[in-house]
């Protein structure tokens, strides 16, 4: 049994995109892999296509796409550029090291 405090952190995040941009499909795809695997059950990811929602870029200062933005847990922070990048955007989220993967005989 946890208690309340030793709940994991909720996270929102926000990923401005420009369209059906490879660049803004590659940062979608590995922003969702990266919440599915790390942040299961604890993360609200809204997408936001600029061309669509251009007052949601402007309130949010954004000037380059792909950008996301973490909201919580604290402190905020603005990912800008190559979000493909798996390591980098672990970095830029404070989410450690990737973890281990199994390897040598009979790793799958």
């Amino acid at each position: 049994m946890t208690a309340p405090g030793d709940e994991p952190p909720r996270w929102v995040l926000t990923l401005y995109v420009s369209g059906a941009s490879p660049r803004s499909a590659e940062a979608l795809e590995t922003v969702r892999r990266l919440c599915d695997e790390e942040l299961p059950g604890r993360v609200e990811l809204q997408v936001v296509d600029v061309t669509d929602e251009p007052a949601l870029a402007v309130r949010d200062r954004i000037v380059a796409v792909p950008t996301l933005v973490k909201r919580l847990p604290p402190p905020p922070r603005q990912l800008v550029g190559d979000l493909a990048d798996v390591d980098r955007l672990r970095a830029g989220l404070d989410l450690g090291p990737a973890p281990a993967q199994p390897s040598g005989p009979g790793a799958p």
